[in-house]
């Protein structure tokens, strides 16, 4: 439960003039990226929202109209964003005991960031918190109130990454999944990436070895999960040339993230629960579904059946036939009546999987 009163101060107020088009009103699906932004920020609960506009502050103005925040113009932007932090950061109210900068050109950056952000704050007591990624500082950095005034009153050049880097003792790397935090919109190139970024249903390469180090995965595991995802994306591929449509991506990130948490009861489970708390629900339904699942036969392969498959046919980071690991699970357990009808249905599902992929690659 978050105790501390946040805000956020969402800058838009420049030219964009790298840019072919202007930024805070470049669509990603039905929304521009300033509502993007202020959506986000909504979502995750902080308590107040600033937005500060300069430049063509009048062709912004009608998107936020109706909007839960406050609307301020910064005459003074063709000066530098600086100024337009200034501005934002004057129009906290007194309350407000930490406030996030946000630049409207990094527009992708998920709720659960925030909310992650927000609770570091509280429990590190740590005056500045700064969102990473792979070991990168992105946006945004959540400041303490007790900032507010060095910031309004600082003369020296660098901007506001200068003058907090003055106070590195007081602040903190918070490693999150959210390879956003690091994309900008300076160039149409960087718009088309972060257009096909946002297209995603699941966490990219680079996002799921970031939870790989997040929940300090041992590296026999990550062997394991990468051999999986080897030998599910061959089958997707041969699959796929066969007319089944499958989401690749989707499955490659089940594949890698499926023992996640594989020292922990109930691992499928609490693993599945987790991608979908990251914003991953197909992912996470996947996921939950490794370790148990109901196969009709006469229906199209899904990606949670090929996950399902490949899992028992990697033994460690080997591949293993099907029929030779059923009966070492068999012989392991054979004194346990219990795990061994769980590992006759498991292998019997399996199977029945396997057969399916035959038939459709034949």
């Amino acid at each position: 439960m978050k105790k501390n009163k946040i805000g956020a101060v969402i800058i838009a107020a420049g030219y964009s003039s790298r840019m072919d088009g202007f930024k805070p009103l470049l669509k990603f699906g039905n929304q521009t990226a300033v509502e993007r932004l202020v959506a986000t920020y909504q979502l995750a609960g902080v308590d107040q929202i600033i937005l500060v506009l300069g430049h063509r502050a009048d062709e912004i103005s009608p998107y936020v109209k109706n909007k839960p925040l406050g609307l301020v113009i910064n005459e003074k932007f063709a000066e530098g964003m600086y100024t337009s932090i200034i501005k934002g950061i004057t129009q906290l109210n007194e309350e407000i005991d930490a406030f996030f900068i946000h630049p409207v050109d990094i527009p992708l950056v998920k709720p659960e960031t925030l909310k992650y952000l927000m609770e570091a704050s509280e429990r590190t007591g740590k005056g500045i918190i700064y969102p990473c990624f792979l070991g990168e500082r992105g946006h945004p950095p959540l400041i303490h109130k007790k900032y507010q005034n060095l910031i309004l009153e600082n003369k020296k050049d660098g901007g506001l990454k200068s003058l907090l880097g003055l106070y590195e003792a007081d602040a903190v790397d918070l490693p999150l999944i959210d390879g956003a935090i690091l994309m900008d919109m300076d160039t149409r190139t960087d718009y088309e990436t972060l257009l096909a970024y946002d297209s995603q249903t699941a966490p990219n390469l680079s996002e799921c070895y970031a939870i790989w180090d997040k929940f300090k995965l041992p590296e026999n595991i990550r062997r394991h999960c990468v051999k999986v995802k080897q030998t599910a994306m061959g089958l997707a591929v041969q699959l796929t040339e066969k007319g089944v449509t499958l989401d690749r991506s989707v499955l490659r990130a089940a594949a890698l993230l499926h023992d996640l948490v594989k020292t922990e009861k109930k691992h499928a489970y609490r693993g599945g629960e987790l991608l979908r708390d990251m914003g991953y629900p197909k992912v996470g339904d996947i996921i939950a579904d490794h370790m148990d699942i109901i196969v009709e036969p006469d229906q199209a392969i899904t990606e949670s059946e090929i996950l399902y498959l490949t899992d028992k046919l990697v033994e460690n980071d080997q591949l293993i036939d099907l029929e030779v690991r059923k009966i070492m699970s068999l012989d392991f357990y054979k004194d346990n009546p219990i795990a061994t009808e769980k590992i006759i249905k498991r292998y019997r599902n399996a199977e029945l999987i396997l057969q399916k992929v035959k038939r459709m690659i034949a």
